[in-house]
Parts: structure tokens; sequence; C-alpha cells
């Protein structure tokens, strides 16, 4: 087996681990064991080590196999919007990192987690500015029931930077 077929076969292994896991639900801690776990497993760990130097692998498994896995799972923006009765007629622009679209040529939507408020509200007042046309910016926060941003006061720091930046935030649920 060559090393993209060893690969491979990881992904789809630690990617169907995920999914029995809940990854998308799990707080840093429990992902940090599961990521412990799997670079010591013989069958993960052990043969990624085999095409790569054995202190890559855990970092290989987080930045490339988990974030890869994170971006299949989460349900696209214009079905979130869709789902939450925003009409858009026409997709006029992408972006990535963080993901949004421009519909309509003058509304905005950022779709972020909620550990990456900051830079996505960013992104989206960037974004919107240099549009000749903004009628709407928003920012949609998702993965936001544990830790901090179950604090109510947090996400009121949150909203206010927003609200002086002209970006409206939706906390999806």
């Amino acid at each position: 087996m060559n090393d993209t077929e060893i690969k491979r076969k990881i992904t789809k292994q630690v990617h169907k681990m995920a999914d029995e896991a809940d990854w998308l639900h799990l707080n840093i801690p429990e992902r940090q064991r599961h990521y412990e776990a799997w670079t010591a497993d013989p069958q993960i760990g052990g043969q990624l080590s085999q095409v790569m130097p054995a202190n890559r692998v855990r970092v290989y498994l987080k930045d490339t196999v988990l974030k890869q896995y994170s971006k299949t799972r989460r349900t696209p923006i214009i079905q979130l919007l869709n789902t939450m009765g925003t009409e858009c007629q026409r997709v006029t622009h992408k972006f990535q990192k963080p993901e949004a679209i421009l519909c309509d040529g003058s509304r905005l939507f950022t779709l972020a987690a909620a550990k990456d408020w900051r830079n996505a509200l960013t992104s989206a007042f960037e974004r919107a500015y240099e549009l000749d046309s903004k009628q709407e910016n928003v920012l949609i926060l998702t993965d936001h029931t544990a830790g901090r941003f179950v604090d109510l006061s947090y996400r009121k720091v949150i909203e206010d930077a927003a609200t002086r930046l002209e970006v409206s935030v939706i906390w999806l649920t």
C-alpha cells in the first residue's frame, strides 16, 4: 500500500470513528482524548508513522483528517438560510475562511463556529465594507452550547462588537 492509500484508508477509518463519537459536539478535552488514542493506536497512528514522521501524526489527524471531516459534515450555508426561511434568489459570490455567501449582490451571510467569532466578525465587516450596495450583513454562529458561550454576558460582548460594526448576529442551535 502506498502513502496515499494509507492516508485515504486512515481518513475513512477516523471519519467513521468521529461519526460514532458525535465529533461535532465534543468539547476540546474530549477531542484531545481521541487524538491521543488515535495517535497511539497501531492501526491509525502506527500506520501513519510509516508514511510521515511520528511527531507529525497527531497534527495530521487534527489539521488534515478532522478539519476535512468537519467541513464535509457541516450543513452548507445556503441550506441553513433556507431552513431559517431566509430567501437567497442568487448567490453572487462565495467566500471561504470563514465561509460566507453574498446573496443577490447585497446581502452577506457569514457562517462560523462561535470559537472563531473574532475572525468571522472582522471578515464580515471587511467584506461588507467593500460592497457598494450592502443591505444586510449577518454573522451566523454555531457550536456555542458549551464553555464561555453559554454565558449570556460573554455573548453580549460579541453582540455589542457586532452592532458597532453593523453586523447582525444569529446564534444558531
